[in-house]
């Protein structure tokens, strides 16, 4: 009974899957947790084997390499793709750029710099441990 209610209670959220082994995504996660007045994220580190198994569609070796989140209509999106659904969602004042860059050219350019940025995002953000 209790797994059917957190169920439905997923299936109206978007799921973020980070890395929180990352300074930058755990950083990303609490601006997420920080700005989702209407909490409509539930935000999981990919690390997680019980969670993930519950998404075998989802491959771990991409998701250490770009943040991925699934859709309350089950869409799932990595990369830029998963930033911008993420920043369109969110309500802030921002918030409409990230329909302008989802569009082309902007999306040709969004996607490779993002894949830049995650690539170092260690050595940007290194651990401070």
């Amino acid at each position: 009974m209790m797994s059917d209610q957190s169920d439905n209670i997923r299936a109206s959220k978007t799921i973020v899957f980070y890395d929180h082994s990352c300074n930058m995504c755990v950083g990303l996660t609490g601006w997420i947790s920080k700005l989702d007045d209407k909490k409509q994220f539930e935000l999981v580190p990919y690390q997680d084997a019980v969670y993930l198994r519950q998404y075998p569609q989802l491959d771990p070796l991409k998701m250490e390499k770009q943040i991925h989140v699934i859709t309350e209509k089950k869409k799932i999106l990595a990369g830029a793709d998963a930033m911008l659904e993420i920043w369109r969602k969110i309500g802030h004042f921002t918030s409409p750029l990230a329909y302008l860059l989802r569009i082309p050219p902007f999306i040709w350019l969004a996607r490779p710099l993002y894949n830049l940025i995650a690539k170092y995002r260690k050595d940007i953000f290194p651990n401070r441990f």
